[in-house]
């Protein structure tokens, strides 16, 4: 019987000694799963989110352990583009708590990045990463033009070649908040001038100054006038048909026959370059 437990008692070593070799022995695989929102877009305006970065093992390890390991792991984010932060991380049992954030968008296009994901120990190395967007921004600009005659310009009865001064200034909107005024050239603007019932004296033109957003509108009437009707001038400057000047001319006409003058009409309408 002594012989018999003795064996009993020795086999039962064998297997526990076995089973912890094996236990100690097995290979571990990691990954990690992602929850949260990675498909819609950001808010132009910038936004913040929570994620949860889930460790799964194969075998199965429990929440403790899956802690220890990823305490004891350098883990790195990265976004390749430097369009998101990553904040408030934490580890809880098998997961990885975060903030991922963005800011406006100062640019119309959409924007797209990729978050970079590492983990490194002793135990476990993951490369992983997915990809978020934000949404494009609403751009806008208005042209603002400053002058000592915003409406009405008199020339005198006699006529002569006048210049009007203007400043052309571009003001930037994002997202319907204003962002900056500055100067600008008014190419692509549509320059307009119409005279009607017009002595051939009358004439003008539009050229830039010296400084940026800096022009003059030359108005040439050259000498007094008479005419058989109703004389109308003005000139105007456009961005998308909406107008963003616009001045009336006027000169009045001087009685007698040594001033009678044939009329004609003149409408121009051009791009700016």
């Amino acid at each position: 019987m002594r012989i018999l437990a003795y064996l009993l008692f020795t086999i039962s070593v064998i297997m526990l000694v076995s089973c912890e070799k094996n236990n100690d022995d097995d290979v571990y695989s990691y990954d990690l799963s992602v929850t949260g929102d990675t498909t819609n877009v950001f808010s132009e305006t910038g936004e913040e989110r929570e994620y949860i970065l889930q460790l799964i093992s194969i075998p199965k390890i429990t929440p403790e352990q899956a802690e220890t390991i990823l305490k004891s792991s350098d883990i790195v984010f990265k976004s390749e583009h430097n369009r998101f932060s990553v904040s408030d991380s934490v580890i809880i049992d098998n997961t990885i708590r975060l903030k991922i954030k963005c800011n406006e968008n100062i640019v119309s296009d959409t924007i797209a990045d990729r978050i970079d994901i590492v983990i490194a120990g002793p135990d476990l190395t993951i490369n992983t990463s997915f990809y978020l967007s934000q949404a494009g921004s609403d751009i806008r600009y208005e042209y603002k033009i400053v002058s000592e005659y915003m409406s009405d310009f008199t020339i005198p009865d006699e006529g002569g070649v006048f210049n009007i001064p203007i400043k052309c200034s571009r003001i930037k909107y994002l997202n319907s908040k204003y962002v900056l005024e500055e100067p600008c050239s008014l190419s692509g603007i549509r320059y307009k001038s119409s005279i009607v019932n017009a002595a051939w004296v009358h004439s003008d033109r539009i050229y830039s100054g010296v400084n940026p957003g800096d022009y003059v509108i030359e108005l040439n009437a050259s000498q007094p006038f008479n005419i058989d009707g109703k004389f109308s001038w003005w000139v105007g400057l456009f961005s998308n048909n909406i107008s963003i000047y616009n001045l009336n001319i006027f000169h009045n006409q001087t009685p007698g026959e040594e001033y009678f003058i044939g009329t004609s009409s003149f409408f121009k309408s051009e791009i700016l370059q």
